[in-house]
Formats: C-alpha cells, sequence, structure tokens
C-alpha cells in the first residue's frame, strides 16, 4: 500500500484521537518554546567578544579580591616581558555629559589607555581609530550619545563638555552589545584619572582601583608557565601578594573573561554554570514531550495494530510500514515547531524581561539557524518515532485474522517513563521552593542596621553650596524628617583599610558617618569601653576579636593614627549574603571632611513623590548639577536580581514540566482505562465496588509518582545543598521542602487521574464486555 494511503490513514486517526493529537502538538509546540528561546539566549551570550579579531590574545588579570591594581604596574610588565605587545588600564565613572548649552547629565564613561582601540575592535561609524585618543582632551562617544546632544549631524571633530571639561570628540562608535563592556556613552583617556584621583595617582602604586589587560603578540605561545613566572613577580615585589592579602594570579582570555568569576562594575558578565543548567532544563523539558509522544504512541499501540497487520496482508513490507510511523513522528514534530515559533514570538517579551536580553527570534531566522532547526526537528521526529514504529510493526498478521491479537500493552517502559517525568518534576518543584526561600531569608533577614525609607543620594553642594546649607534645604521638602552624611553606608559600600598590627595582615571596611546618619542607622550596641572621645570609633565584634583588643587597651594604630575604641557594634552585613560579615570601623566624620553622599529619612507615605521633590530641591540648590539617588530598600533588593531572575526561570520551567506531565498523565490514564475497560466490568459483575475499583486504577498511578518522590529526595538534596553552600548566610535543607515538592506532585497526579477513573468505574459493564 503507497506511503500516501497511510499518511491519509493517519490525518484520519489524528481527527478521530484529538486528545492525543493536541497533547502531542501543544506539548511539543510549548517544549519548543523554551528550546528555541533558550538556544538563540545561549547563542548569543556566547557571541560575546566572538567577534573580536585579538579575543585569544587579549588577557584579563585578577586576584582573589577582584581585578584591581594599580597605575604603575602596566608599564612594569610591558618593560618586563617581551611576549606582551600592549597593556591596557581601565577605570568607569560617571561623569556629567552637555553640549555646553543644555542641561548636563550624568552618563556612564570608560576611562582607557590610547591601546584599547588598537586590542578591540569596536565598530565606528565616525573617525578614524589611528587618529583617536591621541590627547588628554579627545573623546569618542557612542552613536546613542551623538544623536543625544548632535542629532543627525555629524559629531566628528566638535566639542562635548564632560566633567566640566571640553572634549574633541575624535570618534563615534555604534554600541559596545558585542563585548563585555556595559553600554558606556563616551571613552576617554585614561589619564583622566587624575581629575578624581588627583595627579599623584599615576604612579601611586598602593591605590589598586583599576583593572589591567595585556595582549600578548602575535604568533608566541603565552602558556602556564608564563602565567607562572608573572605570578612569582608579584608575590615578589607587588605589595597585596607580599603582604599575604591574595594568593593566586588569574589571567583570562577575552573568550573567557564574560565569565570571569571576578569582574570589574562596569563589565557585562554570565555564568557558565549558569547556561549549562539552561540548555540541559530545555534539553529535558523536550525529553517530557518526548515521552509523551512515545507514552501515548505505545498506547495507542493495541487499537493501531489492526490496521499495521491489515497493511501487512495487503503486502506493505515491515520496512515501509516502519518508514511510515516515523514520518508520522516528523509530521507531528514539523507541525509542533511551527507552532512553537508563533508562540515564541508571542513570549520573547516576557523572556526578554527575565534574561535581560533583547534576543529576536524574528531576525534568527538566518540560513544556518534554519539548518540547524530541520537537524534538530529531524533527529526528534526520529528518535521520537522509533519505539512507537518498533511496537507497532511487531505484531503478527497471522494474529489479525485469527482475532488472537491483544489490545493491552503492559506499558512496562510507559510506567518508567512517568515516573522520570515526575521525578523531574518534584526536583524542579523542590528547586524552585528552596531558591524561593532563599530570596524570602536574604530580603527580609535583619541585617543588622536600619534601612527603611532611607534616600541615598550623591553629595553634590554646587560651587557656592554648603553641608549646612543643602541640610536646611533638604529638611524643607514636605516628607523629609531627618538628613545626614556620610562616607559610606553598609548598603551601598564603603572605604576598604588594609594593615599591619602585630605581624598580622588586617583589612577593614570602614565608614564614615555623622552623628544624624550614625542615629538613621540605629547600630546595636554590644558593650562600651567607657571611652567618652567623639574621635573614638566602633568595631563590630568581628573586627574586635580580629584585633584582639581587651577593655583594659581598647585602643590600636591604623597607619599613623591611634585609634580609641568607644565600644563594639553587633555584627552587621555590609555586603550580600553570599559572604560571611567582615571586619567593620565606623567613624564620626568631622565638619572638614568632605562626604561622599547624603542620606535623607523620609516619611512611609509615598516615598517615591518625596524623593521626586527631594531631587528638583537639591537641584535648585546646587545649581543644576546632576545627581543621583537610590532608596536603601532598592538597592539591597538589587543585590540579589540575578537570583530573583534565576527563581523566576526555575518557576517558569517547574510550572512547563508540570504542565506536560500532568498532560501527559491524563492521557495516558485515559487509554489505560480503555484498555482495562472489560477487566473494570468484569470485577464490578463479580461484586466489587466503585470504590474499590477506583482504588485500584488510581493506585497504580500513585505508586509511579511514589517511586518518582524517592528518587527525586536525594536529588533535591545534592542539588540544593550545593546551591545554598555558595551563600555564607541560608536556610536549612527542611524536610516540609521535600514534603511540598511531593504533596504537590501528588495532587496533580491524582487529579489528572481521577476523572477517567470515575468515568470508567460509572461505565456500563455490559457494553464493555460486549466490546
Amino acid at each position: 500500500m503507497s506511503s500516501f494511503s497511510q499518511l491519509k490513514s493517519f490525518w484520519n486517526f489524528l481527527g478521530r484521537n484529538k486528545l492525543f493529537t493536541t497533547i502531542n502538538i501543544f506539548g511539543f509546540a510549548v517544549s519548543l518554546v523554551f528550546v528555541i528561546l533558550m538556544s538563540l539566549y545561549i547563542q548569543d551570550e556566547k557571541s560575546v567578544n566572538a567577534a573580536q579579531p585579538n579575543k585569544n590574545r587579549i588577557y584579563y588579570l585578577s586576584h582573589d579580591r577582584g581585578g584591581h591594581f594599580p597605575c604603575p604596574l602596566a608599564a612594569e610588565m610591558k618593560s618586563r616581558y617581551p611576549e606582551i605587545e600592549a597593556t591596557l588600564r581601565m577605570q568607569h565613572q560617571y561623569w556629567t555629559i552637555s553640549d555646553g548649552v543644555r542641561e548636563s547629565i550624568l552618563d556612564h564613561v570608560l576611562l582607557a589607555d590610547s591601546s584599547f582601540v588598537t586590542m578591540f575592535e569596536l565598530p565606528w561609524t565616525e573617525g578614524d581609530p589611528a587618529r583617536a585618543m591621541r590627547t588628554r582632551d579627545d573623546v569618542l562617544i557612542s552613536q546613542e550619545c551623538a544623536r543625544k546632544w548632535f542629532g543627525s549631524e555629524p559629531a566628528l571633530g566638535k566639542t562635548i563638555r564632560i566633567n566640566d571639561r571640553d572634549r574633541i570628540v575624535t570618534g563615534v562608535y555604534r554600541d559596545l552589545e558585542d563585548t563585555h563592556f556595559k553600554p558606556a556613552a563616551a571613552i576617554l583617556p585614561f589619564e583622566n584619572v587624575v581629575e578624581n584621583w588627583g595627579n599623584g595617582i599615576l604612579t601611586n602604586s598602593g591605590n589598586c582601583s583599576f583593572s589591567l589587560y595585556v595582549m600578548i603578540k602575535p604568533n608566541v605561545q603565552f602558556t602556564q608557565e608564563n602565567q607562572d613566572a608573572i605570578e612569582s613577580y608579584l608575590k615578589e615585589n607587588f605589595w597585596l601578594f607580599k603582604n599575604g592579602l591574595v594568593d593566586t594570579l588569574t589571567m583570562e582570555t577575552l573568550s573567557e573573561v564574560y565569565y570571569a568569576e571576578r569582574p570589574m562594575e562596569w563589565m557585562r558578565t554570565n555564568n557558565k554554570s549558569f547556561l549549562m543548567v539552561l540548555g540541559i532544563t530545555a534539553l529535558v523539558i523536550l525529553l517530557f514531550a518526548v515521552i509523551n509522544y512515545i507514552n501515548l504512541s505505545v498506547a495507542q499501540s493495541g487499537f493501531r495494530a489492526q490496521e499495521a497487520a491489515t497493511r501487512r496482508l495487503l503486502g506493505s513490507s515491515k520496512t515501509s510500514l516502519f518508514s511510515g510511523f516515523v514520518l508520522e513522528s516528523l509530521i507531528i514534530c514539523f507541525i509542533s515547531f511551527c507552532l512553537g515559533i508563533v508562540l515564541a514570538m508571542a513570549v520573547e517579551p516576557w523572556f526578554g524581561k527575565v534574561m535581560w536580553t533583547d534576543i529576536s527570534v524574528a531576525e534568527s531566522f538566518t540560513a544556518p539557524n534554519i539548518l540547524l532547526a530541520l537537524g534538530g526537528i529531524v533527529a526528534i521526529g526520529v528518535v521520537s518515532g522509533l519505539v512507537p514504529a518498533y511496537v507497532l510493526t511487531r505484531f503478527k498478521p497471522i494474529d489479525v485474522v485469527r482475532g488472537t491479537f491483544r489490545r493491552q500493552t503492559k506499558m512496562v517502559y510507559s510506567k518508567a517513563l512517568i515516573a522520570f517525568q515526575y521525578a523531574i518534576t518534584i526536583v524542579l518543584l523542590g528547586a524552585t521552593i528552596t531558591i524561593g526561600r532563599q530570596i524570602d531569608f536574604m530580603c527580609n533577614s535583619d541585617l543588622g542596621f536600619k534601612h527603611d525609607n532611607i534616600l541615598v543620594m550623591d553629595y553634590s553642594p554646587g560651587e557656592n553650596g554648603s553641608r549646612d546649607g543643602l541640610r536646611n534645604v533638604l529638611m524643607a521638602v514636605p516628607g523629609v524628617e531627618r538628613v545626614g552624611f556620610a562616607q559610606g553606608t553598609p548598603a551601598t559600600g564603603s572605604n576598604n583599610n588594609t594593615f599591619e598590627r602585630n605581624g598580622k595582615q588586617h583589612s577593614f571596611q570602614v565608614i564614615g558617618l555623622d552623628s544624624t546618619a550614625y542615629d538613621m542607622m540605629g547600630f546595636q550596641v554590644v558593650k562600651r569601653t567607657g571611652v567618652d572621645d567623639r574621635r573614638a570609633v566602633w568595631l563590630n565584634s568581628v573586627a574586635w576579636n580580629d584585633l584582639e583588643l581587651t577593655d583594659n587597651a581598647p585602643t590600636f594604630r591604623l597607619w599613623d593614627r591611634e585609634l580609641k575604641v568607644a565600644g563594639i557594634l553587633e555584627n552587621y552585613h555590609i555586603d550580600n549574603m553570599e559572604k560571611p560579615i567582615g571586619s567593620v570601623m565606623v567613624q564620626f566624620i568631622s565638619a572638614d571632611d568632605w562626604p561622599w553622599e547624603v542620606l535623607i529619612k523620609v516619611s512611609g507615605q509615598n516615598p517615591y513623590a518625596v524623593a521626586d521633590r527631594i531631587k528638583e530641591a537639591y537641584l535648585e540648590y546646587n545649581g543644576r548639577e546632576p545627581v543621583e539617588g537610590t532608596f536603601m530598600d532598592d538597592t539591597i533588593q538589587q543585590q540579589y536580581t540575578a537570583q530573583k531572575r534565576m527563581a523566576d526561570i526555575i518557576t517558569a520551567l517547574s510550572l512547563l514540566a508540570i504542565l506536560i506531565s500532568a498532560l501527559g498523565m491524563l492521557a495516558m490514564s485515559t487509554y489505560f482505562m480503555r484498555q482495562r475497560a472489560q477487566e473494570v466490568a468484569v470485577r464490578k459483575v463479580f461484586g466489587a465496588t466503585d470504590r474499590e475499583v477506583l482504588v485500584r486504577l488510581i493506585s497504580g498511578f500513585l505508586k509511579l509518582v511514589a517511586a518518582a518522590f524517592v528518587v527525586a529526595v536525594p536529588a533535591i538534596w545534592y542539588l540544593m545543598n550545593d546551591w545554598l553552600s555558595g551563600y555564607a548566610y541560608r536556610i536549612p535543607l527542611s524536610w516540609t521542602i521535600f514534603a511540598a515538592a511531593g504533596a504537590v506532585a501528588f495532587v496533580i497526579a491524582f487529579g489528572t487521574v481521577l476523572w477517567q477513573s470515575l468515568k470508567a468505574t460509572r461505565a456500563n459493564p455490559v457494553l464493555a464486555v460486549r466490546d
């Protein structure tokens, strides 16, 4: 019989079995949505820095504490190591930008050596790399910045005012989105760091505030031995290594730097493990759809066996039948893929928001991607169709003639696959619950200081302004309760001080506050030493114990100052909960000290409206110099943005896994009840009650979920224990997590099979026996 006839029969079969058709096509389509989006996302992430011609020659340097190095080190390394062709120092700032006429705005800028334009290939729209960044007042600006200030006119050669200094535009670049750099409005020569740090910063070997790249000469083998030699040199000459504050130097190529463990603030990063988890999870979801197709096709085999056997009797070969059933699977997959493309476009905005990406499904229709997608569909279709094709072609035609073939299948493989589906679903549910609880714990724990409705703004009083004048202006704003000044806060960061005492290295985070700001923080005092001196400092318990101070001698020397300790503060978190609490010192700033920030306590009623009024009053006072501000609460919440993103993704995947598993269980229970209709009828004829039959039918499926739960529990414990180990402060893996994940799975399975089981028990046994 022809293939056309077999396909026609298949279309009739799909029309008669709408549940089979819907679950397979919808299940495949929904799973393919995530496969498509995840594949495009991973492809996009893998493309970062991929187009850079020097990607394998450029190395980013970092150590145990991050990618921070002093300015002079770049020249030292270039002169010492002949294999190094060029070095690059970088830093970032938020500086004011204007055209000298309109009001200036605060924007992100990068400071980089002139080697930047030779090491990195930028998408230039105006200018020549060979003539860019020759002098301190040269500047490269982004195309967006050029449009903002110069409209449609060419920007090359024009003057733009950055950080109150006129600069000449020597180049315009389109964007930096294909690199690991965050968007920057402008790139200025590195020498401009003196505007923030003073002229001495360029020769200061003690200030480690700058990142360092090196580019190796072409055709030079730069091996681990070369890196070890550089590390040895740093251990002998660089004070961070010499003093034992850091131990290891890491050199990562440009191909690896996007996944750097210790990036700088201006670098875009991602996590390789995160991408791997996304890829594996998407494949697991796709596997769920494949399992559903196999299960449903095998369950239907008893009802399609007569068709297959009849075709054999009419002359079709076993091979042609086998190929035809695989072709059916390919058709299902292709239809599902087309539907999946449409659905992927529909959920693209949500996906982009969660994943912080702007991938476009429509723009991804390139020849390589289309060929890859078609190859994937063929592979999925063939894999999905092999088992059903084998089952459907193994029936003997003679059984059809005799009427002795069985419509029932033992469903051994199907049961194993259902159990596997539910095991993975329970694992995802356990992960969702654990991650959600950990995030809730981090966001709502007592951090050891007050942070509600405290607005933190840059201190910028203007040319003729003062601290007291700014305080008076802000206090006059309705809704403002208190105004204080600070050099760092527990939420926004502080200054690090490293010093030696009694032959031991100590590293402190130092926060400077005026008395108002100190009161705002609400630190808990553990004990007082009795020192009554406003210049005395406060230490947290970790710092007190680290310095090994005593009540009889509550003093220590920090550089050239002998500091008295007023008391011990309760330990509080100055970083997110991934890290343990370190040593902290709180000191009071004097009237002569320059604050970094203004702390403004606002009323709880509509604080963001109050913040708008504060900003306007601030700008009026300082002559419209741009200032930025954020609430401490928002800053603290932003620390866990990555974890919240992971929670959103895992939750979405869990819901999808539940949906696909439930659909598979529904369809399987439907065909299972059809197969067992005569058995149920016979039991009822011999006196079995509806309840007894119902329990017998449902218990078989719930046993599969129970087996899945047994398998899932150790998997949840292992995976979540490993994930939680990355947090210094974490929730315990409570039994309630496992119980909740299992309970959800049991309820869903029970509800799914209950309906079909009730229909089977309430059916007329006479009709079933006659069938």
